[in-house]
C-alpha cells in the first residue's frame, strides 16, 4: 500500500510508547514472539543504543531532546533502570487518552510535512470525454522483493513486513484490481461522462458492477470481515517477531481484582477473494494509518501474534452489497478529506481507525456492529448520504461520556473461542469479564488517562521518529 512514511513512523512510535506505559498481560516464556520488555534490557546492554536514546530524549536539546528532568528521570526508572518487566506492567491508555495524544502529536508535528493524499482529478469535474480502458488483468509486473517492505533501524531492529510468497505470486493482478476499484469509487457519476472498465465487451462503470461481470464470467467472489489484533509496530528483533500491541483500558474492572481490564487494540478489514479463469486477486479495505480508506492489494504476512477470526462471510448478492458500501466509502472519505485539508495525519483518529468504517458495513449489512475501539468525529460526517447517516449511528468509545461496552469488547478479540486466544493471563480475565457481564455483576470504573503520561508517550514519539530519520539520512 502506498503510504506517507512519516505519519507511519509516528503511528509506529505512539505504538512503542503505549507499550512502554502498559501492563502487557503474557507470561515472556509462553510463546515464540519477544515481549518488549526483553528487546529493551538486551538493549540497553549496548551503549549506543542507550546513547542515542537520551540524547533524542532530553541530554541534547541541540539534537532534538524534548523531555524535562521530571520526564527523564520516570523515563531512565522505566526504559533505563534494571527492572525491565514494568515495560509490561504500566497503565494502559484509555480511548480518549489515545485521542489527545493524537491530537498533541498533530499538535506538535510541522503540518508542512503532513501532505494530503492526491486524488484523482476524476473526482471532480464532469466536463471531460469519458475514459474507457480494459481492465488490464492479467496485469505485467513483478512481485515484491521478500524484504521490499523491511528497513532496519540498526541495533537488530527491524521494522516492517515480511512478503507471503503466496500473495506475491497474484500482486500484478491485485494490485490493478485494487486500482481499477479505487478509480471506479472515486469516479462514480449519474452520467456516462466518467471512467469505465470493459470487461466482455460490455463497460462497467461501479466497483459492484465489476464484481458482478467478474461473477457472471465463472469467477467466485467472497468477502469475509476479519479481525486481528492490531500490529502498528511490525518490529522484528533478531530475526523474531516482537509482541508489539497497543494495550488500552476499557474502562472495565476485572472481577475478583482490583485491576482494569486491559486488551489490544484490534484491526479489522473487510478482505476480497476472486478466484477465476481471468483474476485471481486478494485485497482489504480499511481506513489506515496512512489517511486512505481504499481497496488495498494484499501481499504482506501478518506476524503470528496478531491471530485472525472471520466475523462474517459474504457471497453472491451480500458480497456485491458490502462491495457496493466500500466503493461508497471510499468516495465519501475522499471527499470529507478534501472539504477538511486540516485534519492531521490524513483524518485518522479524526475520521476513525481502521475498524470504523468496517463497522459501518457491519451495521448495514448485520443490523449491529461488534467493533472496538471506534474513534470518528461525527461532526465531519453531517451530510445525508448512506456513509454519513452509518456514521452517525456508530456506538462511539472516544467522548467523555461513552460507556464501555462489553458485547463489542469481546467481539473484536480475533479468535473464534477465547480458549483459542494463547495468552493466558488475558484469556483469563477476558473469561471473567464474560462471566460477569453474563450474570449481571460486572463493574465500570471511569479511569482516565493521566495526561503527563499521554505527553510523555508524545515525546517519545517524536524522539524515536527523530532518532529513525537521523539514522536514514546517514545511511545506516
Amino acid at each position: 500500500m502506498s503510504s506517507a512514511p512519516h505519519r507511519v513512523v509516528v503511528l509506529l512510535t505512539l505504538l512503542l510508547t503505549g507499550m512502554l506505559m502498559c501492563r502487557a498481560p503474557l507470561s515472556a516464556n509462553e510463546a515464540s514472539w519477544l515481549p518488549v520488555s526483553q528487546v529493551m534490557s538486551e538493549l540497553s546492554q549496548n551503549p549506543d543504543f542507550v546513547e542515542a536514546l537520551y540524547t533524542r530524549l532530553g541530554r541534547n536539546p541541540k539534537a532534538g531532546g524534548i523531555l524535562g528532568p521530571d520526564e527523564i528521570k520516570r523515563l531512565r526508572e522505566l526504559i533505563l533502570g534494571k527492572n525491565f518487566e514494568a515495560l509490561d506492567r504500566f497503565p494502559g491508555m484509555t480511548v480518549t487518552g489515545m485521542g489527545r495524544a493524537v491530537r498533541l502529536a498533530a499538535a506538535a508535528m510541522d503540518k508542512s510535512t503532513d501532505t494530503a493524499i492526491p486524488q484523482p482529478d476524476a473526482v471532480e469535474g464532469t466536463d471531460r470525454a469519458p475514459i474507457e480502458e480494459e481492465l488490464g488483468i492479467p496485469a505485467a509486473g513483478r512481485s515484491p522483493a521478500p524484504d521490499a517492505y523491511l528497513r532496519s533501524l540498526g541495533f537488530g531492529l527491524e521494522v516492517g513486513d515480511r512478503i507471503d510468497p503466496e500473495l506475491a505470486g497474484r500482486y500484478a493482478d491485485s494490485l490493478r484490481l485494487a486500482e481499477v476499484l479505487n478509480r471506479l469509487s472515486l469516479d462514480s457519476r449519474d452520467d456516462a461522462s466518467g471512467y469505465h472498465v470493459v470487461i466482455g465487451g460490455q463497460p462497467v462503470d461501479t466497483p459492484s458492477a465489476l464484481m458482478n461481470a467478474l461473477t457472471e464470467a465463472g469467477h467466485d467472489l467472497e468477502v469475509r470481515d476479519s479481525r486481528y489484533f492490531a500490529n502498528f509496530g511490525d518490529l522484528i528483533y533478531q530475526g523474531r517477531d516482537v509482541l508489539t500491541p497497543f494495550w488500552i483500558d476499557t474502562g472495565i474492572t476485572v472481577p475478583g481484582t482490583d485491576r482494569l481490564l486491559l486488551v489490544p487494540v484490534s484491526h479489522s478489514q473487510h478482505e476480497f477473494i476472486v478466484r477465476g479463469p481471468v483474476v485471481n486477486a486478494a485485497l482489504s479495505f480499511y481506513f489506515g494509518i496512512d489517511g486512505e480508506a481504499v481497496f488495498r492489494p494484499s501481499v504482506t504476512r501478518d506476524q503470528a501474534w496478531v491471530m485472525g477470526n472471520v466475523a462474517h462471510r459474504y457471497q453472491g448478492a451480500e458480497a456485491l452489497e458490502v462491495t457496493r458500501l466500500a466503493s461508497g466509502i471510499v468516495r465519501a472519505y475522499s471527499m470529507i478529506k478534501q472539504h477538511h485539508p486540516e485534519l492531521p495525519f490524513g483524518g485518522y483518529y479524526a475520521l476513525g481507525v481502521c475498524n470504523d468504517v468496517n463497522a459501518m458495513i457491519e451495521l448495514k449489512m448485520q443490523g449491529e456492529t461488534s467493533l472496538f475501539p471506534l474513534t470518528l468525529d461525527p461532526q465531519f460526517f453531517a451530510g445525508d448520504g448512506e456513509v454519513e447517516r452509518l456514521a452517525r449511528r456508530l456506538p462511539l468509545d472516544n467522548g467523555r461520556d461513552a460507556k464501555p461496552d462489553p458485547r463489542r469488547i469481546l467481539g473484536s478479540i480475533p479468535v473464534a473461542e477465547l480458549s483459542m486466544l494463547p495468552l493466558p493471563l488475558l484469556r483469563q480475565d477476558l473469561e471473567e469479564v464474560r462471566a460477569a457481564w453474563g450474570n449481571g455483576s460486572l463493574a465500570f470504573s471511569s479511569s482516565r488517562g493521566a495526561l503527563i503520561w499521554v505527553l510523555t508517550a508524545i515525546a517519545c514519539l517524536l524522539a524515536f521518529l527523530l532518532l529513525v530519520r537521523s539514522r536514514q539520512a546517514s545511511g545506516k
